[in-house]
């Protein structure tokens, strides 16, 4: 080990006395881009999974694709979807379910 990982190594030492859910915050982020790069997902929506919602507490969120925007992948669940309003466009759709949730409409 060179003297830059010693010091690499202290100072994460450091930041883990000062934060000891720092392991377990860096799995996450881990797990989470993992997720996004396998599914090709750019965000969460405020869409729940169908399938999850039926057997679990709650859904897991939909993740839209980054490139087709009828695409979907459940967070918890990993199932794939394609959804599509009849009446408006996904996102025209999303954008307003995240502004009624966030109560501004």
């Amino acid at each position: 080990m060179d003297d830059n990982d010693q010091a690499a190594l202290e100072a994460f030492t450091k930041e883990l006395a000062k934060n000891p859910r720092l392991l377990e915050q860096l799995q996450k982020k881990s797990e989470l881009e993992a997720f996004k790069k396998r599914y090709n997902v750019e965000r969460a929506t405020p869409l729940k999974c169908p399938a999850c919602s039926q057997y679990m507490v709650t859904g897991g969120s939909l993740w839209i694709n980054k490139d087709d925007h009828l695409r979907f992948v459940c967070r918890k669940c990993k199932l794939e979807w394609i959804l599509g309003c009849q009446t408006k466009d996904n996102d025209t759709l999303i954008e307003e379910l995240r502004k009624t949730l966030k109560g501004e409409e």
